[in-house]
């Protein structure tokens, strides 16, 4: 890396592959935030200093606002253009064995978190159903977004073939 400029679809994909290799155990939890404030900086910095393993961290991902926040709420299915940050608190091992720990570190971070953050998240950044509960994938759209998808989805998609991700059921 270390390079600015122009670079192909296919390796913008792999830039992550190094850092992150098959077969490392990984949880995430995530959130929107609407400033980076004084309380949300010490936080990450008294989680981060306490990491389980090496690989474990927090993430302010991706600075919103700008094109996103010029779209008006109601013309596509992302429902956050209000929001500022996406937060991420990554529990990150090669070591199966330590795999809880880190899970454990990243659900805490995440809750320590939970002042600064707002109840959306990214779609893509939620987990399967099974831990992060129906509620966090409605969060991800808001009601009446998640309402129209669903509706979207019956008539589309009635038997429920693809499912295989943050599912919105018909």
């Amino acid at each position: 890396m270390g390079e600015i400029g122009p670079l192909p679809y296919t390796a913008v994909q792999r830039m992550i592959d190094d850092p992150y290799p098959p077969g490392l155990q990984n949880y995430w939890k995530s959130s929107f935030m609407r400033e980076l404030n004084d309380g949300a900086i010490d936080t990450i910095v008294a989680h981060c200093a306490n990491r389980p393993s090496p690989m474990c961290h927090g993430l302010i991902e991706f600075q919103l606002g700008g094109a996103i926040s010029r779209v008006g709420p109601e013309e596509t299915a992302f429902n956050h253009r209000d929001v500022a940050y996406a937060f991420v608190g990554l529990g990150v091992t090669p070591d199966p064995a330590e795999s809880e720990k880190c899970v454990r570190w990243a659900r805490e971070f995440w809750e320590a978190m939970r002042p600064f953050t707002t109840e959306g998240v990214y779609v893509n950044y939620l987990g399967q159903e099974a831990d992060e509960g129906v509620e966090r994938i409605r969060a991800a759209y808001g009601p009446q977004k998640y309402e129209r998808l669903a509706s979207l989805k019956k008539k589309y998609d009635p038997t429920n073939l693809f499912r295989l991700n943050q599912n919105i059921k018909p």
